[in-house]
C-alpha cells in the first residue's frame, strides 16, 4: 500500500504542476498580446499627443499642430529614404577589395546635401510651431528641442545671452 499512496501523490502534484504552469502560460500571452496590438495602433499618434500633453495645447493649436507634424513627415520621408539608400551605397563601396573614393567622396556630399535638407525642414517645422504657440509654450517648446538636438546643460548658457564661453575670451581663463 505504500508503493500505491506514493505514487497517488506524485501523480497528484504533477497534475497540480501542470495546472500551475499552463495558467502562467496562459497569463504571459493575454499579456504580451495585448501590449503588442495596442502600442503598434498608438504610434502614429504619440508624436502630436506628446505635443498636445507637454505644450498643453488647446483643441485648435492641436489641430494645427497635428497639420504641421503631418507636413514635416511628407517633407522628410523621401529625403531619409535617400540618406538610407546613399549609406548603403557607401557601405557596400566600403566593402569592395579597391574602395574609389571618388565614388566614396561623391555619397558623402549626397548624404551631406541631403541632411542640410532635413535640416532646414526641421527648421521650418520648428518656426511653425512657434507661431501657433503663445510664449509660455514657446518656452517649453524651445526646451523640447534643446532635448531633442541633445543640448540639456551645454546649450543654456546660449538661452541666457552669454553665446560661447571660450576658455581664453570671457570664460574660464587659463590660470
Amino acid at each position: 500500500m505504500n508503493f500505491f499512496s506514493k505514487n497517488r501523490f506524485i501523480y497528484w502534484l504533477l497534475i497540480f504542476l501542470v495546472v500551475v504552469l499552463l495558467s502562467a502560460l496562459i497569463t504571459l500571452l493575454v499579456f504580451y498580446s495585448d501590449n503588442s496590438g495596442g502600442a503598434g495602433k498608438q504610434q502614429p499618434l504619440n508624436k502630436g499627443k506628446r505635443f498636445q500633453k507637454e505644450l498643453s495645447l488647446s483643441p485648435t493649436q492641436a489641430d494645427s499642430v497635428e497639420g504641421i507634424l503631418a507636413q514635416y513627415r511628407k517633407s522628410t520621408g523621401p529625403l531619409a529614404a535617400d540618406i538610407t539608400n546613399y549609406r548603403t551605397q557607401l557601405l557596400d563601396e566600403l566593402a569592395m577589395d579597391n574602395p574609389d573614393t571618388t565614388i566614396i567622396n561623391k555619397y558623402i556630399d549626397e548624404i551631406c546635401v541631403i541632411q542640410k535638407k532635413m535640416q532646414k525642414a526641421s527648421v521650418c517645422q520648428y518656426m511653425a510651431l512657434k507661431e501657433v504657440c503663445d510664449p509660455v509654450q514657446c518656452q517649453r517648446l524651445s526646451a523640447l528641442y534643446f532635448e531633442l538636438y541633445g543640448c540639456q546643460g551645454q546649450c543654456k548658457s546660449m538661452d541666457k545671452g552669454n553665446g560661447m564661453m571660450h576658455r581664453n575670451r570671457r570664460g574660464n581663463p587659463q590660470q
